[in-house]
């Protein structure tokens, strides 16, 4: 039997509230197959920039995706381009000549070797088309629930929903959408595609995160609900289905931290302290903003001067952490954080977060430039709770009852998967394969080489990046900020 993927993605989830008594399908899952604790997420810890990764086994100084939203002029003229928005998109891809991501995709590589790949999304309508943007020129299934509409191919969509039903109200927590989800895969997409490759992918505990808080009993529900899903997956594959030779991947794209407070009014800030900010640079404005507690600011003609002034008045604010530049005078250096690619904003922000935990107990807090709801959760920064993400396997494919010493990330999905498939990596893909998890290699597992990038900027501010590599990929550990 020929060796296929289901790449089960939990969006947002924290490895810390896997707990056999919160989720003892997934706990017993990663007990019997192969666990990577070391697990991170790339910069900026956002859904869409990391589905990139995992799709592209590249960061964004090389897939171009650098936020949830970024500037680029052609496709989005006059306007910040928002990735989780399925008809900008794909007007911005058609605006592009179809090189929204710079890099080839998953689905590109598969069909290249006659493989297919089926996706199905119930988080942002965007975030689908993210994870197969190129699922009309190739035939692949790709079904966004917040955009049916959208969904494709059409005759199958439609075959989808006669075997399931229609797909339910919204609500969060999104219980009702996991079940969705997973009903489809298991009475639509496996018996009827059988892909090589399929993603499902999860909404929750996102959802449930940002709008209830983390840890709260609407929470804990989603993530018992969940749980049991994935329960109902794993069944099907033992008792009905392919077995161990299903190779199932289980992982999460960043975690979420509490928001500590109303938004900071970044823009109202700025203009008082004296620079003028719009909606883009190509309107005279001093800057333009992308970011909800992380993202940055875009200089007009990418002025030194003005970078510079920019730079200083931000580090003497309470609220700011870690900040980036090209060049990283007085900064650190967007080379350093993977984000040096042309779309990437002329200083890199990060706003303060902390280690206070929540009233639930959960670590971590951050200040914001949205509207989240106070004591909700969000993700964008460098805290270590959000770049700690869930990545655990299984199949007959990986060694069993096995833990990764080794730092590991969503950039290494893609070369493990084509290595599973007996395909070539391609030269440009940065992430590493996973071989330590492997069956029968004899892989004996190395060392992570460990450093930290310091930079010393005005007033007392001081930035820091904990960083790690494996042989040539890198990882992000941590970023903050000290003051004198």
């Amino acid at each position: 039997m020929s060796r296929r993927i289901l790449i089960l993605a939990f969006d947002a989830l924290r490895p810390d509230m896997v707990t056999p008594a919160l989720m003892p399908n997934l706990c017993a899952f990663a007990d019997a197959g192969y666990r990577f604790p070391h697990s991170r997420s790339t910069f900026p810890t956002e859904t869409r920039v990391n589905q990139s990764a995992m799709v592209t086994g590249c960061y964004p100084q090389r897939h171009g995706i650098v936020g949830n939203k970024f500037l680029d002029p052609v496709a989005a003229p006059g306007k910040l381009f928002n990735t989780g928005d399925e008809t900008q998109l794909a007007e911005g891809d058609r605006r592009l000549g179809g090189k929204l991501v710079d890099v080839p995709v998953l689905g590109e590589i598969l069909a290249q070797a006659g493989k297919t790949l089926a996706v199905l999304s119930a988080g942002t309508p965007g975030g689908c088309r993210m994870l197969s943007h190129k699922a009309e020129a190739l035939g692949f299934f790709r079904l966004a629930l917040h955009r049916p509409d959208a969904s494709v191919p059409a005759a199958s969509i439609a075959e989808a929903a006669r075997r399931v039903g229609p797909i339910p109200p919204h609500e969060i927590p999104s219980l009702s959408w996991l079940t969705y989800a997973s009903d489809t895969y298991l009475r639509y997409i496996e018996p009827e595609l059988h892909p090589d490759v399929t993603v499902l992918w999860y909404c929750e505990p996102d959802n449930s995160y940002h709008y209830k808080g983390i840890g709260t009993e609407p929470n804990l529900r989603a993530l018992r609900h969940l749980d049991a899903e994935l329960g109902r997956i794993l069944d099907w594959r033992e008792r009905d289905g392919p077995g161990d030779a299903l190779q199932v991947v289980t992982l999460s794209d960043h975690g979420q931290i509490t928001v500590a407070a109303e938004g900071i009014g970044l823009a109202d800030q700025m203009r008082a302290a004296g620079f003028s900010v719009g909606e883009t640079v190509s309107d005279g404005a001093d800057a333009a903003l992308a970011l909800s507690s992380a993202g940055g600011i875009y200089v007009r003609d990418r002025d030194p001067a003005l970078i510079h002034r920019l730079l200083a008045w931000l580090q003497e604010q309470p609220w700011c952490g870690p900040v980036s530049t090209r060049d990283g005078e007085g900064a650190l250096r967007h080379d350093q954080l993977l984000i040096d690619h042309r779309r990437a904003p002329d200083i890199g922000l990060v706003l303060a977060s902390d280690d206070r935990a929540n009233p639930q107990g959960s670590i971590g807090h951050t200040l914001q430039n949205a509207k989240y709801p106070v004591g909700g959760g969000l993700h964008g920064g460098l805290h270590p709770v959000e770049l700690q993400t869930w990545l655990a396997v299984s199949g007959d494919s990986f060694r069993g009852g096995g833990r990764s010493a080794l730092p590991c990330g969503l950039v290494d999905v893609l070369p493990t998967i084509l290595t599973l498939l007996g395909m070539p990596v391609p030269p440009h893909v940065q992430g590493r394969v996973l071989r330590e998890a492997l069956a029968g290699e004899g892989y004996a597992e190395g060392e992570a080489v460990r450093g930290t990038a310091t930079a010393e900027g005005a007033a007392g501010y001081r930035a820091h990046l904990a960083w790690s590599r494996v042989g040539t990929t890198p990882y992000l550990d941590r970023g903050w900020v000290e003051r004198a």
